[in-house]
């Protein structure tokens, strides 16, 4: 009998044949979807979806690989880039390796974790936004999240003028939802060694550097993400700081002041809480010999600094900062000097009830110096007043425990009997010079000396008409002093309890005109005018006085005792005008108005 064979012998092998099929049809999907991932993410497919949906944000890199779905994601020349209303910051990684969610990006996220990077810099500057187009309100943003972020050898922190250079050592997070809300976790940032610069000059050595911080910004419509009480954290800072020559060039080769020297030792522990210092929060600076030289003045004293932020108690501040100068040693032109043992300047921060921020409360305190010799002014003043000896000591106003804040800025000078020369006249007085330090500015070409007051006595001169113990006050509502040229300017007014120096200012003879007698007795004269004193001499314009019966006005010019200038006076019904000449001065009676309007001031120098 004849057996056939079944039908389905034939087929057994073909099918167990295309049982391995399937496995190399999906081993090669996997590569093609591989070399098809490697190729958007090198060819900047990728770049170009996020770019549009992420606004103001942008990541970016150079060369990429991804051994899908198993390895982790290798990137080179990784940049991550991100500009609101007001600054333009920039990430850049030279390598770094992450685990990353391919299907998040189907869902406009990319979610990055584990990252591990190598040779970093940040680059942050001012740089407003250019215009946008309206956004779609219903279009989804996309959400960037970078978790457990390593990087290591962060080389360069580029905040535009301020940069840091060195190896820096980061860990954090960064999560970014494109116009809701920007956080930055940074739980450790270290640093060995680096240094800082300013417009590309090293200005301090960070010895070690050890932080943390946080930095949680909502975003605001058109302002942006809003930073105003984004950030909190920690850092601790230990600095050695190098000479500060450095300043000299940030204030430009025609400011009238120089630093010298100052190099010194921070150490800095910071805490911030919503953009406001924390409690524990402490400075502590000082410096070597700091030499500053302003106009023909020198100054020369080692430096210290120290603040705190304390807990909050009933009664007392919230924190204190106070820099001294010890002692400090002043010498002019001609090289005389003057030694002050201390300056100190003490500021109180209290809290504002019901109010934001602090309300600050500071105090000057200078030592009493030793005696100052006032010729050391000569280079400055003897075209005026040519010292031929005296002494000044300079101080703060003692302060009792009951005094009021507003005494507390007070700084005092006083001299000894002061003799010297206005041309050929010997001229005696004593001064008194008191600074309301309360309204001192200064905008490095020029300090503000307002609510300054100056009292004379013992004043006394040999001139045509004498003077005799006379004495005076004088407020300057409006002064300033000008250190390259040295400039004194100023608006004052005085009570004066008699004419005593506008009588010797204007006569240049013994044998006084009937006119001018009348003068001498006149008492209980309100005097106001503007005075400008410099190297060439001294200046009154706008000059007006009044008293019982008595006006005048008018302007003149004082150069080594001689007098030039034109006054209008007034005597009860008698009406005159007094020309003012070297050696000869003029007096019109007969149309003395008409005349003085034709005398016009010329202006200051």
């Amino acid at each position: 009998m004849t057996v056939s064979p079944t039908l389905d012998a034939p087929d057994a092998v073909p099918r167990r044949k295309r049982w391995w099929r399937v496995p190399l049809w999906i081993l090669l999907g996997v590569v093609v979807l591989e070399v098809l991932i490697n190729v958007a993410l090198n060819v900047g497919v990728v770049q170009a979806i996020m770019r549009r949906g992420t606004d103001r944000t942008k990541l970016s890199w150079q060369r990429a690989f991804w051994l899908w779905p198993m390895g982790r994601l290798h990137l080179k020349g990784f940049t991550l880039t991100h500009q609101d209303t007001e600054r333009w910051w920039k990430v850049e990684v030279d390598s770094l390796s992450a685990g990353m969610s391919l299907t998040g990006l189907l869902r406009k996220r990319v979610d990055v974790h584990g990252i591990d990077g190598h040779g970093a810099t940040f680059h942050l500057e001012p740089s407003p936004a250019p215009e946008e187009g309206p956004t779609d309100p219903n279009a989804r943003p996309w959400v960037i999240n970078l978790e457990d972020v390593t990087l290591h050898e962060v080389r360069e922190l580029d905040f535009s003028r301020v940069r840091f250079v060195g190896a820096l050592d980061v860990k954090g997070a960064l999560n970014l939802q494109s116009r809701e809300r920007l956080q930055v976790d940074l739980p450790s940032v270290r640093v060995a060694e680096g240094f800082v610069e300013v417009d590309g000059k090293r200005v301090a050595r960070l010895e070690a550097l050890s932080a943390q911080a946080r930095l949680d910004a909502p975003f605001q419509g058109e302002q942006g993400y809003d930073l105003s009480k984004a950030l909190g954290g920690q850092a601790r800072v230990k600095v050695d700081l190098l000479p500060l020559d450095w300043v000299n060039e940030l204030l430009g080769p025609s400011a009238p002041v120089s630093l010298r020297g100052g190099s010194g030792r921070l150490d800095l522990d910071v805490r911030m809480e919503r953009n406001t210092l924390a409690p524990g929060s402490r400075l502590e600076a000082s410096g070597t010999e700091l030499d500053v030289r302003a106009g023909p003045m020198r100054a020369r004293a080692p430096w210290s600094l120290k603040a705190s932020m304390d807990e909050e108690r009933p009664g007392a501040p919230a924190g204190q900062l106070r820099v001294a100068f010890a002692p400090v040693k002043l010498s002019g032109a001609r090289g005389n000097s003057v030694e002050v043992p201390e300056i100190a300047l003490t500021v109180l921060a209290r809290r504002r009830e019901g109010q934001p921020g602090f309300a600050l409360e500071p105090e000057l305190y200078v030592a009493k110096s030793r005696p100052m010799d006032l010729r050391l002014l000569n280079p400055w003043l003897e075209q005026t007043l040519e010292i031929d000896s005296g002494h000044a000591t300079v101080r703060s106003e003692e302060r009792s425990k009951s005094a009021k804040a507003r005494n507390a800025l007070e700084l005092r000078m006083d001299t000894d009997l002061v003799s010297g020369r206005m041309g050929k006249n010997k001229v005696l007085l004593r001064a008194e010079v008191e600074v309301d330090a309360r309204h001192l500015s200064w905008d490095m070409k020029e300090l503000g000396l307002a609510g300054t007051t100056l009292r004379l006595s013992n004043v006394s001169s040999n001139g045509p008409v004498p003077i005799r113990a006379w004495s005076g006050t004088f407020s300057l509502p409006r002064a300033s002093l000008t250190l390259s040229p040295t400039v004194l300017s100023a608006k004052f007014t005085s009570q004066l309890t008699d004419t005593q120096p506008l009588v010797a200012l204007i006569t240049t003879s013994k044998n006084l005109p009937p006119f001018l007698t009348s003068l001498l007795n006149i008492s209980k004269v309100e005097v106001t005018g503007q005075v400008q004193i410099d190297e060439r001499g001294l200046q009154v314009r706008e000059l007006n006085a009044k008293g019982d019966g008595f006006s005048l006005e008018g302007h003149l010019d004082l150069v080594q005792g001689n007098i030039t200038g034109a006054l209008l006076t007034t005597l009860g019904a008698v009406t005159g005008g007094i020309e003012l000449r070297p050696g000869n001065n003029g007096l019109h009676l007969v149309n003395a108005k008409q005349w003085f309007a034709g005398q016009k001031a010329p202006p200051f120098r």
